[in-house]
């Protein structure tokens, strides 16, 4: 256990260190250098406005990040039950796969617009829009990991008489949990952009619309500092997923450990 925590806090050092030494050169940056804080604050400025103003950005930010949530849940439940349906249907998965690809080419903020016409300026356009986003990259990453078994692990549990469940249930499934977690770290990032990028185009509350009204009021430290608290609640959010990974698919070594071992 204490070998354990040795590593994790060795592991953490590198980058707090190198984050820490970005923001002290841009507060030296600024102070040597006398910008003026509408141009670029410094981090001291941005601290001091999310400590004076924080109710106002938990007010905001809550909104954006029930919707982020629920629009990355839709986009791991939806992504995983198609990726089902192509593993074992070629009927499904030669009709769908170009249906999900030309849904990931199209620019997401040209649909926008067209989703605050058909649903509204509520949270139903940044809800559809967060798991529109999402969707791509968990149907993918779970297809992957469902379809790329051993065959010969197939074909022995099938001489076993293994059900197609059971198949499912116990290899299938496991294989795919690293795929799908690696699908569940880039889609819960992309939710967060499709909530925002709703909240831009049309909005009255959120952190998105919170960003776009301090920089028509030219308010730069307050919208550094709104973009500093989305920052942090999705590394937040990432971390959790990441730590859900760990617990779960315990049987997988990390890649950097992994290296040390001269792997």
């Amino acid at each position: 256990m204490l070998e354990k925590l040795s590593k994790s806090i060795k592991s953490s050092i590198a980058p707090v260190v190198v984050t820490a030494a970005l923001f002290l050169i841009w507060e030296l940056c600024v102070r040597l250098l006398g910008i003026r804080s509408i141009v670029l604050p410094a981090p001291s400025e941005i601290i001091k406005v999310i400590v004076e103003r924080h109710d106002l950005l938990m007010t905001h930010l809550w909104p954006s990040l029930y919707l982020t949530i629920m629009g990355f849940l839709l986009s791991v439940v939806g992504g995983i039950l198609v990726a089902i349906l192509i593993t074992y249907s070629e009927v499904l998965r030669r009709g769908l796969y170009p249906v999900i690809v030309v849904s990931q080419v199209i620019p997401k903020i040209s649909i926008a617009p067209l989703f605050i016409v058909w649903f509204g300026t509520g949270a139903m356009s940044s809800l559809l829009l967060a798991f529109l986003i999402a969707f791509f990259p968990m149907t993918i990453n779970a297809a992957l990991g469902l379809q790329a078994i051993d065959e010969d692990i197939n074909r022995m549990a099938r001489t076993f008489m293994a059900s197609r469940w059971q198949i499912f249930w116990k290899i299938r499934l496991p294989n795919a949990l690293p795929y799908i977690f690696g699908g569940m770290k880039i889609s819960i990032t992309l939710a967060i952009i499709g909530v925002i990028v709703s909240e831009f185009v049309a909005s009255q509350e959120g952190i998105g619309y919170l960003i776009k009204l301090s920089g028509g009021l030219l308010d730069t430290p307050l919208m550094m500092a709104a973009i500093t608290v989305l920052s942090l609640s999705g590394l937040v959010m990432y971390w959790v997923i990441a730590e859900i990974e760990r617990r779960t698919v315990f049987w997988q070594v990390p890649a950097d450990e992994f290296s040390r071992q001269g792997g």
